[in-house]
């Protein structure tokens, strides 16, 4: 900033770092980070630089030639759409909110979060209808690790019938409805979550990922690069 000031408009500096924070899965404690001040500049200046450094990077480093200007999304959207500020956008299984199809069904888990604020949303795992329930459960425990109370389920067997956690609780109606909202086929495995919007994005989010990499969805060798713009 002293730089800045005396007239140098660029400032750049490759310094390798150690997080002085708690750990976690998702996080290198040591890294290398490229500082940067530079002065008259607005966002897309920034954006800009960092762009074509990637760019440079990949290149040498990995061979890998990536596109850029990077795509962007909205820190809204990206929340709604994957659960996530930082979304892997290299398989589908987007969330869907299905608060307004399920407000004044039997259900209370999905009813009851309505009334607090809440949401509720689900993902539809492709083809996993025949996942069997010790499987299932396993998912419910890591949707708890999260935050969740637990993981509403609805099954669609090959002919079109329904096993669900709380189909009881619903009409044939409701139910149709719910499917067709979640664009369900049968041989789908519907995940629903319900409860305040911040821990229904954590799990949906986190669960994606998770049977994302149980069916080997992740391509290791496919860079998608995203700019999330308008935090709140």
């Amino acid at each position: 900033q002293l730089l800045m000031c005396s007239g140098y408009d660029r400032y750049f500096q490759i310094a390798k770092c150690f997080r002085d924070e708690d750990l976690r899965a998702d996080r290198q404690p040591e890294f290398t980070q490229a500082d940067m001040e530079l002065s008259f500049v607005d966002m897309e200046d920034v954006i800009d630089v960092n762009e074509r450094l990637l760019k440079h990077i990949f290149k040498e480093a990995v061979g890998v030639d990536v596109p850029i200007p990077f795509p962007r999304m909205p820190w809204q959207e990206a929340m709604d759409r994957y659960g996530s500020d930082k979304p892997d956008t290299r398989f589908g299984m987007e969330l869907k909110d299905v608060s307004d199809v399920v407000k004044g069904c039997g259900f209370g888990v999905f009813t009851g979060a309505l009334d607090n604020g809440g949401s509720v949303r689900g993902i539809n795992a492709n083809g996993q209808g025949a996942m069997p329930r010790k499987k299932i459960d396993a998912l419910v425990e890591v949707a708890k690790t999260y935050g969740a109370k637990g993981l509403a389920y609805l099954a669609i067997n090959e002919d079109g019938t329904y096993k669900s956690s709380f189909s009881k609780f619903m009409t044939e109606e409701e139910l149709a409805a719910l499917v067709d909202a979640m664009d369900g086929k049968p041989g789908d495995l519907l995940l629903f979550a319900a409860d305040k919007n911040s821990v229904v994005w954590a799990v949906l989010g986190a669960l994606r990922l998770h049977i994302a990499e149980e069916l080997g969805l992740l391509d290791k060798n496919q860079f998608n690069f995203l700019w999330i713009t308008e935090f709140p």
